[in-house]
């Protein structure tokens, strides 16, 4: 019994160690970094958001600066710069004014000064066009544009313009994308805010700061042309409040896991210490001497198999011992070895050669008929697999001339159980006059079919139906594998064929990835057609073979 109780101490201790410590350090990282990924979700969408204001200021300053750049470069303009304060200038300068001051409307006024800063004429926006214009603003920005001659790199002037800072930025819902975010805007220059804030504008020189019981955190732009410096700020708690709920949902269901684990494990090497400590016991007996101490194979399917093959094992062991006892030479303790090991693996053989040894045995014919069906069933179903994970992992097939319907027929005889369970019916392919050559592994082919005959079954409610057809042509054979089901939407349909996608709760997303790569390493393909509500078509297009058809097993 101690040695059992070890055994399980030891089992709990793996799983401690293996599962519940990795599991509680888990949770130990989730509660320490939801306030570090919020941060970084709000961090992200910050930038994200200044940089859209940034992109469009800059355009809106593209435009309004060619614009001032239009009137600085106009003739009258660069005459009146040219002559210097002169009253007839200065009234050719205001009636061009005049005629165009309705382009300016986003500029609250304009200064024009020659080369050696006099001024010329200031030009202010009219109050008739100011009625019209946007409402008042809580802040401008001055910008400078040198005024060059005509072809020349001389410099004529200067035009100062002091801008309506509304008209750079976008309005509030294309910057306020972040709940709670306010934005400031700085003179480049001086640092002096341009809009009115509801935060001590000295917090927004920091990259966090303390507001209102919560930590705030700010991003930050600078822009060349206008001088401006844009920074953006918001809370942290709306956005760590989501992961500290995830983390505490997580910790409690990593708890309840943990313990459910633990109570498993504890069921479960109860049993299996108590059937190894049978074990034990019977092989304390063998090696005393006791050979004919059996043990009960009524356990689990593992242990079970274990005691079987110990039986088989002493009674190989009495067998060989006898045989030993009855040649006194040294050979015979080499044959002895030789039996022992031939008989010590024959109780570890495979489930089919434990079946075929049972149908030679049984008596009873309908006993026999099962063993056989199982068989052959075993046989099939080996291959089958096997060429479908050869196709699956490798991508090539052992290509030979088949007839289509022979792995498509399997396949439906395979699907039959499941559409049987669903309450659904499968239509029979109907009967061809002539076979469907095409070159390839037809056990390979049937799980591809049998894949997707699974799928439609799955996919019907009782009294539903579902169909094979077949199409050809010179080049090509199309089967198409159809159902009444409730159909897949568009954007999953595009996604059907990707490995562990699956629009069924409890599916493994393989199916179809498998498929397409049969259908693939046979040089066709596979689509997916229809629409929700109504069902869903799957044709699977393969080359044709345009060998002789005598050549068709």
């Amino acid at each position: 019994m101690r040695r059992s109780l070890r055994l399980r101490t030891r089992f709990m201790l793996v799983v401690l160690l293996g599962a519940i410590v990795p599991l509680a350090l888990v949770g130990l990282w989730l509660t320490r970094t939801t306030e570090r990924s919020g941060e970084a979700l709000l961090r992200s969408r910050l930038d994200a958001s200044l940089a859209q204001v940034a992109r469009e200021s800059s355009v809106r300053w593209t435009l309004l600066r060619s614009r001032l750049l239009d009137l600085g470069e106009h003739d009258d303009v660069r005459e009146a710069l040219a002559a210097g304060d002169s009253d007839a200038q200065r009234q050719v300068i205001e009636a061009l004014w005049s005629r165009v001051v309705r382009n300016y409307d986003d500029v609250e006024e304009i200064d024009l000064r020659d080369a050696d800063g006099t001024l010329v004429v200031r030009l202010l926006t009219d109050p008739a066009v100011e009625r019209n214009a946007a409402p008042p603003v809580s802040g401008s920005v001055p910008v400078s544009l040198v005024v060059h001659a005509a072809g020349s790199p001389a410099r004529l002037g200067t035009l100062h313009a002091q801008i309506r800072l509304t008209s750079l930025l976008p309005s509030a819902p294309g910057w306020s994308s972040v709940g709670g975010s306010v934005l400031g805007v700085f003179q480049g220059a001086t640092g002096t805010a341009l809009l009115p804030l509801t935060i001590d504008e000295s917090l927004f020189s920091r990259s966090r700061f303390q507001w209102m019981d919560d930590t705030w955190i700010t991003a930050r732009r600078r822009l060349e042309e206008p001088p401006l410096e844009l920074v953006l700020a918001a809370p942290v708690g709306p956005f760590s409040e989501p992961f500290r709920e995830a983390a505490g949902r997580g910790t409690i269901a990593l708890v309840v896991v943990a313990g459910t684990v633990l109570v498993l494990v504890a069921l479960l090497t109860q049993r299996v210490t108590r059937s190894l400590s049978g074990l034990a016991v019977a092989a304390d007996a063998v090696a005393a001497g006791n050979l004919g101490r059996w043990v009960d194979e009524s356990g689990g399917e593992e242990i079970g198999r274990v005691a079987h093959a110990f039986n088989q094992m002493t009674t190989s062991l009495q067998q060989t011992l006898r045989r030993l006892a009855e040649r006194e030479s040294l050979a015979a303790v080499g044959e002895f070895a030789a039996s022992l090991a031939h008989e010590i693996r024959n109780p570890l053989s495979a489930v089919r050669v434990d079946l075929q040894r049972a149908d030679e045995k049984s008596a009873n014919p309908e006993a026999r008929k099962l063993i056989e069906r199982t068989l052959r069933s075993i046989q099939r179903l080996d291959a089958t697999v096997t060429g479908a994970l050869r196709v699956a992992r490798s991508g090539n097939v052992e290509r030979h001339a088949i007839d289509l319907r022979t792995p498509l027929a399997a396949a439906m005889e395979s699907a039959e159980p499941e559409f049987a369970t669903h309450r659904a019916r499968l239509d029979r392919l109907p009967d061809g006059p002539a076979p469907l050559p095409v070159e390839g592994d037809a056990a390979a082919l049937e799980q591809l079919f049998l894949n997707l005959l699974l799928n439609a079954a799955q996919a019907l409610e009782p009294g539903g139906r579902a169909g094979v057809s077949v199409a050809q042509d010179d080049g090509s054979i199309t089967v198409s594998v159809w159902d009444s089901g409730h159909g897949v939407s568009p954007e999953a349909r595009e996604r059907l064929f990707e490995p562990f996608f699956s629009t069924k709760p409890d599916g493994t997303g393989l199916g179809l990835a498998v498929a397409r790569r049969i259908a693939a390493a046979h040089g066709g393909d596979i689509r997916a057609e229809g629409r929700e509500p109504c069902g869903t078509t799957m044709r699977v297009r393969l080359p044709r073979s345009h060998g002789s058809t005598s050549a068709i097993p």
